[in-house]
């Protein structure tokens, strides 16, 4: 069953050709076309970022132009989607010194910072990464904490990081079971125990991690009847975009 509230899809690699996510404009328009016939009005869109790729994706020019370069496609072609700006930043390397430099993209220009691991990262890296987004005066937001390797052998450090006020960005490939059954257990228990979890995409292509929400609000209705959609979907996603507390 379809939401009757505005989806916010915190977490999707819309921007053609930035990343290994939609190559071409007419691509990222069919993204934004499938995702808006199952409830989604606002796409984060979130290149990869500080990863061994040639392209960077660091705040820019051209990735500032990017963003709307997209969302005048979309206005172009009737398609009800808003993209709001952000980056998938990789932990790694000089983390740090790109941290004090404001090279990346928050969550639309807000304190929140969307943060992802190797997956075979150690925690006590991943813990140190986490105090320097804090100490840059950001909130991380912790992209698919269900797929490490270490979250995995022990939920209990996520849910340890979701108490001190980060926030679990819970991929919605992972509850549906599409990234492996280790992945699909962790979410569920996740979502279930963690505080102010959100879901997201991570949509890749249309058929690629698919920004269509239908399948994922059909099994919260069936299988998750504590969880309440609007929450991990909408209102927590919304507070994020405004730079409220979460």
């Amino acid at each position: 069953m379809l939401g009757v509230y505005a989806v916010l899809d915190l977490h999707c690699h819309i921007l053609p050709n930035l990343d290994d996510g939609a190559q071409t404009m007419d691509e990222s328009l069919e993204m934004a076309a499938l995702a808006a016939s199952s409830g989604v009005h606002y796409i984060f869109a979130t290149p990869h970022c500080n990863t061994r790729d040639p392209r960077k994706n660091y705040r820019s020019a051209p990735l500032i132009a990017a963003y709307e370069t997209l969302q005048q496609a979309l206005d172009d072609r009737q398609i009800p989607i808003t993209i709001l700006s952000g980056a998938e930043v990789l932990a790694r390397g000089d983390f740090e010194a790109h941290l004090e430099a404001e090279d990346f993209m928050t969550l639309n220009g807000s304190r929140y910072l969307l943060t992802e691991f190797y997956f075979d990262e150690a925690p006590a890296y991943m813990e140190h990464c986490l105090q320097a987004v804090e100490a840059a005066r950001l909130v991380p937001v912790i992209a698919h904490p269900e797929r490490y390797f270490c979250i995995q052998r022990n939920p209990g450090l996520a849910t340890d990081w979701a108490e001190r006020g980060r926030i679990l960005q819970i991929n919605k490939g992972s509850l549906l079971g599409t990234l492996g059954q280790s992945a699909c257990l962790t979410a569920a228990l996740l979502l279930r125990r963690a505080v102010n979890p959100v879901i997201a995409s991570d949509a890749h292509r249309v058929n690629l991690r698919s920004p269509h929400m239908g399948p994922l609000l059909e099994l919260l209705d069936r299988s998750f009847p504590e969880i309440d959609p609007r929450l991990v979907l909408h209102t927590l996603p919304l507070k994020i975009a405004k730079d409220e507390t979460v």
